[in-house]
């Protein structure tokens, strides 16, 4: 301390030569740099430095009581006020400062001191303010730190790369230039960003007259908050820009390397699902190509999925959750069990191993259930099923064109159509009790019988496997009380106000709300074809299996969005007209302008899933287990999950044997325990 002080001293008398204002800041810079904090403020109490210790022969009574001192009440001195005390009227112990830069230490203070300390809310304002502040610029320079490290790194990764570039050939203007367009930079070669944030003497108090310690403090604490935005802001744009130059190089590199992947890029667009496949299965570089830019999911927006094959893709997208690929195999193991169709093999199942028309088990198993149902009317849910089936075909009521649905193509056969739709619904609502039935999947299954050829097997197990699959959330959607459906007029509510805000504002000045036209969209898919075309709502459904319930809010958006010239021309009357007097050639109601427009709307995942979380927070326990929606897993990685652990299967579907009832009859016999067909779908 000697040798600081005089330190002290003789630079200061060097600094005789130079003006006072850099003189004193040249002083207090070294007073920081060899006694640091020797200014700042004290966060402790500090003794009274107008007081003087008390002799113990000075005083004969305590100063708080007045009772005299004697062998049995001893003397204390209170380190705050050096009075002398007895212990009734000493018997607090704080931190204390003896003076000003001293360390603390837990030292006897009389009751009046320690009300005095306790009552000082200043004191401990600015004790709490100095600690943030410090915190605050320790934060700033860590950040600082952290971030210049990081950069360095990835600068000489980025350094390296560019050498490697450059000496393969490839074409670094363009790659400059597209180093320039991520970053958004004039220079793509400029230095990175200053990461030093000079910060304010904030967590400094120089006594004033006329401003308090606790709102120079204050003021200080601002500061530094503003200081620590701009430090955070800086990192992240610098650790972008390195970032984006490391992997536009490292593409560049790739791509000069394989040259065919230019190639790719431009003959993508022109490739079905079918196409992507076969390239896929020629070698293993279209594989990881195709794999590492998801073109199998992201063709369905410019490709339809072919005619012949549909059904197969709709089946094979669907599987691609783990769960409901679960539920099919284990579902299959148990039916293949009870029709005497026993596997030998220990390998797990695949669904594509047992698809419908390389097997005779599925159509033997709806058979199974159907006889199962038994006769019309045995059911709880005949009544209304058999009501909507007679509503379901023929030309949509709401619609004031010619057009017919694709359900009505021949009017000879709509009777045994009408049946074979109430014998799909009448088996999915039996092995499916918790659930029963619901208006709008009538138009469903109908349009998956239309899909499938009216092949009955077939649209019983695409349906099922459409309804129990989490991805889409149907069995949330059609339970008693359709709980989902308020959440997607919500969110369709809150995605029209965001994008569509003219429009939003003309339904609130009219009071009319988007569930008036949105409910039939979303409780059918648009299958209910008041709106679309069949040949639309099919690729509504081809982007839906794919992407799930982000391509119907598109498609819904899509055609708000076309239609609001005419929709901000009418009242509240005439608004729902406006969505069923289409004009059949009208371009939005052709397929792929429909699906490139809702492709155009920027609804991601992420905001449905904010939406929701908003709508429980308004709404709690409307939704009850209800899970955010997560984008698809590919195939390839489910097929593997599966494939893993073939005794998992038995976890989740009882067999069903058990859930059925059923004895060793045949698939026609009916059993008259109706009352025991349920199977126990519900995913975990």
């Amino acid at each position: 301390m000697m040798f600081m002080r005089w330190g002290v001293r003789r630079n200061w008398d060097n600094l005789g030569e130079k003006s006072t204002l850099t003189a004193m800041q040249e002083y207090l810079e070294l007073l920081e740099k060899l006694l640091p904090g020797w200014d700042d403020q004290p966060m402790f109490p500090v003794a009274l430095s107008d007081h003087f210790w008390k002799d113990d022969a000075a005083a004969t009574a305590c100063a708080a009581c007045h009772v005299d001192f004697s062998l049995q009440r001893r003397r204390h001195h209170c380190r705050m006020c050096f009075d002398i005390f007895c212990h009734g009227c000493s018997p607090h112990v704080v931190e204390l400062q003896l003076s000003p830069g001293a360390p603390a230490r837990p030292l006897r203070v009389c009751t009046p001191c320690k009300a005095a300390i306790d009552n000082d809310k200043r004191l401990m304002e600015v004790r709490r303010l100095v600690q943030e502040n410090r915190d605050l610029k320790a934060r700033i320079q860590s950040i600082a730190h952290d971030t210049d490290t990081r950069v360095h790194a990835q600068m000489a990764v980025a350094a390296t790369l560019r050498t490697n570039a450059i000496a393969q050939g490839c074409n670094m203007t363009a790659v400059d230039k597209s180093i320039q367009d991520k970053c958004r930079d004039d220079d793509p070669g400029a230095a990175v960003l200053d990461l030093h944030i000079k910060t304010p003497p904030a967590h400094k108090f120089r006594p004033s007259e006329s401003v308090e310690a606790s709102e120079q403090l204050r003021v200080a604490n601002r500061q530094l908050v503003l200081c620590l935005k701009v430090a955070e802001t800086r990192a992240k744009k610098a650790l972008e820009r390195v970032d984006a130059t490391t992997a536009v190089l490292q593409e560049a590199i790739q791509n000069q390397r394989k040259p065919w992947r230019p190639i790719a890029r431009l003959v993508v667009p022109f490739l079905t699902i079918v196409d992507l496949k076969r390239l896929a299965q020629s070698a293993r570089p279209f594989q990881a190509y195709i794999a590492t830019h998801d073109l199998e999911r992201s063709s369905c927006y410019r490709r339809a999925f072919p005619h012949h094959f549909r059904p197969q893709f709709w089946m094979w997208r669907t599987c691609c959750d783990a769960d409901t690929h679960k539920y099919i195999c284990d579902l299959a193991d148990a039916l293949s069990s009870h029709l005497g169709h026993p596997s030998d093999s220990d390998d797990a199942l695949h669904w594509s191993s047992i698809m419908l028309k390389s097997s005779a088990t599925w159509s033997e198993a709806y058979s199974l259930v159907v006889a199962k149902c038994g006769a019309d009317g045995t059911l709880e849910h005949d009544k209304q099923i058999l009501a909507d089936v007679q509503r379901t075909f023929g030309r949509s009521s709401l619609r004031k064109q010619t057009r017919k649905l694709a359900l009505h193509a021949a009017q000879d056969d709509v009777d045994a159509k009408k049946v074979a739709l109430a014998r799909v619904l009448r088996a999915f609502t039996a092995t499916h009790s918790t659930l029963g039935y619901c208006q709008g999947m009538n138009f469903l299954a109908a349009f998956l019988l239309t899909n499938v050829h009216w092949n009955e097997a077939q649209a019983f197990w695409l349906l099922t496997a459409v309804a129990v699959s989490p991805q889409y959330q149907l069995m949330e959607l059609y339970r008693p009380g359709v709980p989902l459906l308020n959440l997607r007029f919500y969110q369709l509510q809150a995605l029209v106000q965001q994008l569509l805000p003219d429009l939003h504002a003309h339904f609130e000045a009219h009071d009319f709300h988007v569930s008036m036209c949105a409910s039939g969209w979303f409780m059918t898919l648009f299958t209910n074809c008041d709106t679309l075309p069949a040949d639309a709502v099919v690729r509504v459904l081809d982007c839906f299996l794919v992407y799930g319930w982000k391509c119907i809010f598109q498609v819904a958006l899509a055609l708000l969005q076309f239609l609001q010239p005419d929709l901000l021309q009418v009242d509240f009357e005439a608004i729902v007209d406006v969505f069923y007097t289409l004009d059949d050639n009208a371009l939005i109601l052709h397929p792929e302008y429909l699906i490139h427009a809702a492709h155009a709307m920027p609804v991601t995942d992420q905001m449905l899933n904010e939406l929701q979380a908003a709508y429980e927070l308004e709404f709690p326990g409307t939704l009850g287990s209800l899970r955010p929606y997560a984008t698809t897993p590919s195939a390839v990685q489910v097929a593997g999950k599966a494939a893993a652990t073939p005794t998992r299967r038995t976890r989740l579907l009882p067999s069903l044997l058990t859930a059925l009832s059923l004895s060793n009859s045949s698939p026609t016999a009916v059993d008259d325990d109706v009352g025991m067909l349920d199977v126990n779908c519900k995913i975990s």
